[in-house]
């Protein structure tokens, strides 16, 4: 996308963003999705505070564990490359603002959320948030750049990452065509599909 394309964008004016690292991945985000919701906002800032926390960099290996398939994902994509396809994303759909990440070979990681006992001090987001009332995209987007890092809390809990699945390789007895069998065991626990056991 290009830089008049990113200045287009009516509700957020990034030039007020004074962090140039952090300008620049916005605009990362906004190139990979064609705008900037307040979601991927929330999961950028998420996403440079685990990193704080675990003392590593948004480029090196880390794992994300999304809980929510709305726009939080994209920033850890968008900045991370955590892809369903490497494995390094994975989505626990539960509707949570919630993402839990660690760096490679460490099961050592944490868990963040958006915290409505911290948000409730900023109006507008916690209006966002808890679905109260209608609030401007403008605004929340303000108030969440302005707030950053304030309105999470987390705890360290410990990441299963995923391991290389064994493959075998069948014909499907119906069409011919070739497909994967992964030999896996599934835990129908929470804790387990997410991938975090406390």
């Amino acid at each position: 996308m290009s830089e008049a394309t990113v200045q287009e964008e009516p509700d957020i004016d990034l030039e007020k963003v004074d962090d140039e690292r952090l300008k620049e991945q916005l605009r990362k985000v906004i190139e990979f999705d064609g705008f900037l919701s307040a979601g991927a906002a929330i999961g950028v800032f998420m996403l440079n505070h685990g990193c704080a926390i675990l003392g590593c960099q948004l480029e090196d290996d880390i794992f994300v564990t999304a809980e929510t398939t709305k726009c939080l994902p994209d920033a850890a994509t968008a900045l991370a490359n955590c892809t369903i396809g490497n494995k390094r994303l994975r989505i626990a759909d539960y509707g949570k603002m919630a993402l839990s990440m660690t760096k490679r070979d460490d099961p050592n990681g944490i868990r963040i959320i958006l915290d409505p006992k911290k948000t409730i001090k900023n109006p507008v987001i916690h209006a966002w948030y808890l679905n109260e009332r209608e609030v401007a995209h403008r605004e929340v987007m303000a108030e969440i750049l302005k707030t950053g890092r304030d309105i999470f809390s987390f705890e360290y809990v410990h990441v299963a990452i995923p391991q290389k699945a064994k493959k075998g390789v069948v014909l499907c007895v119906e069409c011919g065509e070739r497909l994967y069998q992964k030999k896996t065991k599934r835990n129908a626990s929470i804790a387990s599909e997410i991938g975090i056991m406390r």
